[in-house]
């Protein structure tokens, strides 16, 4: 018998910290808990665009509505209810 987990959204705000002047970086995730989504972010961050965890601070990390979502495909997949991970 398999257990539900409840999948919820989040946007993640993160700051790089340069020399001179901090740059803030948001992603939207999907994740199961507040901890998941923050490594799901950092891991994203970190691959696109080059940056260690020690580079990135965390500013906010907050649950959005599935009208808030920005990427079109976390939209679509947090609105189909056809779509399924297996």
């Amino acid at each position: 018998m398999a257990k539900e987990v409840q999948v919820k959204n989040y946007r993640v705000v993160l700051l790089k910290k340069p020399l001179h002047t901090k740059v803030k970086i948001e992603t939207d995730v999907r994740a199961t808990s507040k901890d998941n989504a923050l490594e799901k972010a950092l891991s994203i961050i970190g691959s696109k665009h080059r940056l260690t965890r020690q580079q990135l601070s965390v500013k906010v990390i907050k649950e959005i509505d599935v009208v808030d979502i920005k990427n079109p495909i976390l939209s679509e997949i947090a609105t189909n209810d056809e779509v399924k991970i297996h």
